[in-house]
């Protein structure tokens, strides 16, 4: 596995001082290949033999031998610039599309190779039998909450998204354990969101996760988790690919959830298409 992959999902359990060196190899990653050990032990806070230690956890047999396979792995990133994801001011809008589609199809296949089909199937029946579904989610996630809680209000099931912090709250306090919470978390961080969770835990809900984040604190408290890749680029256009690959998970769970109540669905959502069609014929009286 190639060393910049590993840094984003490590092959061994991480201590607090080898995420402490994967943070600072993937934001100074130039640097820490020039840089002696000794500097490195300071300016990341930790001690040489940690450093060492952490090498060996990565599969090398010494410090030397990780820094020039990680040096010769950033030059053949750079020397791929039909499939870079670092876009040039000085590039045609074409080259720009074609990069901002190959990050994106290699973020889908990632997620879906990384796919376990338990924890989907899981998911899909807790939301067959979900007598009301929340979905979650602040900022941008905060987006695709409420678009997935459309698609399923379609099918007739009693769907809400929220994406303020305060009313998350409020619909969190009156749960119950009938009831299913879709927490859609980019960064599984968010303060309000594990506050929300934590709260919905204590109603008896049960939580499906949808998360980048494999170390998130959300995984103690949800009934399944999903994880999906990111690529993020120096333009920032991660948080694109980032709603993409959220959408993508929800809309296959809408999708089995469809698969296996077929006529039921079928039927709710013919029955709201006629109703958003009584908008549309009365407004061109």
């Amino acid at each position: 596995m190639k060393i910049l992959h590993q840094l984003d999902r490590p092959n061994f359990k991480a201590s607090k001082s080898d995420k402490i060196l994967i943070r600072y190899i993937k934001e100074h990653a130039e640097e820490f290949c020039t840089t002696p050990i000794a500097s490195l032990a300071i300016n990341c806070g930790v001690s040489e033999a940690t450093i060492t230690r952490f090498v060996r956890k990565m599969g090398f047999a010494s410090l030397q031998l990780f820094k020039l396979t990680l040096t010769e792995e950033m030059v053949n990133n750079k020397q791929r610039t039909i499939i870079s994801k670092d876009i040039t001011c000085d590039e045609s809008i074409i080259i720009t599309a074609n990069k901002l589609l190959a990050n994106n199809i290699a973020t889908l296949e990632q997620t879906v190779s990384d796919l376990n089909e338990d924890i989907l199937l899981k998911s899909v029946n807790m939301l067959k039998k979900a007598e009301r579904i929340f979905f979650i989610g602040l900022g941008n996630s905060g987006f695709v909450a409420d678009d997935s809680a459309y698609k399923f209000m379609r099918i007739g099931f009693n769907a809400k998204g929220i994406d303020n912090s305060h009313l998350i709250m409020l619909h969190m306090a009156l749960l119950h354990e009938n009831d299913v919470v879709v927490v859609i978390s980019h960064s599984g961080e968010s303060f309000e969101i594990i506050k929300a969770v934590e709260l919905a835990k204590r109603n008896g809900t049960k939580l499906i996760v949808i998360t980048s984040n494999r170390d998130t604190i959300l995984k103690e408290y949800a009934d399944a988790c999903i994880f999906y890749e990111t690529r993020e680029s120096i333009l920032e256009t991660g948080s694109i690919t980032t709603k993409l690959t959220q959408i993508f998970i929800i809309d296959l769970l809408y999708t089995q959830v469809v698969k296996d109540t077929m006529d039921l669905a079928s039927a709710f959502k013919q029955r709201t298409t006629e109703a958003i069609n009584i908008l549309r014929l009365d407004n061109k009286k």
